[in-house]
């Protein structure tokens, strides 16, 4: 231990070095307060005893691996790399909304909206993965997670196992995929410059349009399309239809028939917001032109310069009271989302990682 020559700038001062591995760590103490911390308390290896673990695990998750599949890849238990996409997740979540803060007034682009259908738990707790994505340059906006009850036909020992999970997990909100759009659009609206409307492109379901029509008037043209319309690249819809094929095939629990199938929908939702990260910021528009395959959706709207790894872009820990975190969301960011008023959901978020 070795006092530290620089200075630490205006507000504190520096104190010591702490030789560990890889490097020097240094202490400081707040002017202000009189609290010390260390230079590592704004890393993203932060209270970790595996320093880099977390871009392997986002280069895997990319890829379409699974929580146990990364695990053995890397040699790790499951429960280790479950709660680390966790804590990825929240870094993941105020990242993309710092994006959103640059593109505040800026946004000129029509939005494709839709929803990708799974289920979290079982098969009798479906619920919609909404995905709002720009027609041009394919940055997606947001996601959310609406909860539904099964439907359909069904035969009577499965409407007796439905009505045994609905008496133990409680039903759904009403009416949830209708207000899950409403919070999403509200917030879309204010991308737009003053004086302009959102442009949003769906397909006819009927809580699409309840929600526009509860917003206030003017500030959103919808145009609708139909289901049927063939999905091929003159579809109004082809980029949001895009990334629900490749969500499929990254995103191991939305595989179908898939044992990897997501056991509560904040696990989803957290693999969902990493995912949300990569697809902007680090995979290219295309994969059969090398230009196209360097250039992300973020690159298109002047976000960034390049492709982004997890390291670069949580390099440095974001904390919600600085970022802002938007209302309804804190939930996701705790982990604390449930599709069941009873579901079984085990938050994780210690107090020194904030």
């Amino acid at each position: 231990m070795r006092r530290a020559p620089e200075t630490a700038g205006a507000g504190f001062r520096p104190a010591v070095q702490i030789e560990r591995k890889p490097g020097w760590v240094r202490r400081f103490r707040c002017l202000a307060c009189g609290r010390w911390f260390r230079s590592s308390t704004f890393s993203d290896d932060y209270w970790k005893k595996l320093p880099g673990l977390n871009d392997r695990i986002y280069r895997l998750l990319l890829n379409g691996a699974g929580i146990r599949q990364a695990a053995r890849v890397l040699e790790l238990a499951p429960t280790t790399v479950r709660w680390r996409i966790r804590g990825m997740a929240r870094q993941a979540l105020l990242a993309h909304f710092e994006q959103l803060q640059a593109l505040r007034g800026r946004w000129t682009e029509d939005v494709a909206f839709d929803g990708l259908r799974s289920f979290a738990g079982s098969q009798y707790e479906p619920l919609d993965l909404h995905t709002p994505v720009g027609v041009e340059s394919g940055f997606v906006l947001d996601v959310n997670i609406a909860a539904l009850r099964r439907s359909g036909t069904m035969r009577p020992e499965q409407r007796r196992r439905r009505a045994e999970r609905d008496a133990r997990l409680g039903w759904p909100e009403p009416r949830a995929r209708e207000c899950r759009t409403r919070q999403i659009l509200a917030r879309l609206v204010d991308l737009v410059p003053p004086g302009q409307s959102l442009k949003l492109r769906s397909d006819e379901e009927p809580d699409y349009a309840r929600a526009v029509a509860s917003l206030e008037p003017g500030r959103i043209e919808h145009t609708t399309v139909s289901s049927r319309a063939r999905r091929d690249a003159g579809n109004p819809l082809w980029k949001v239809n895009t990334l629900h094929g490749y969500g499929r095939h990254a995103i191991r629990g939305l595989v179908r028939e898939t044992i990897a199938f997501p056991k509560t929908a904040a696990g989803l939702w957290d693999r969902a917001w990493v995912f949300l990260l990569g697809q902007n910021n680090t995979k290219g528009i295309a994969e059969r032109t090398v230009t196209r395959a360097r250039t992300t959706p973020a690159m298109r709207l002047g976000l960034t310069r390049r492709p982004r790894s997890w390291t670069s872009l949580c390099r440095r820990r974001r904390f919600p009271r600085r970022t802002g975190l938007p209302q309804g969301f804190r939930e996701a960011y705790e982990g604390r989302f449930r599709a069941r008023p009873r579901e079984k959901v085990t938050p994780y978020i210690p107090k020194y990682v904030g």
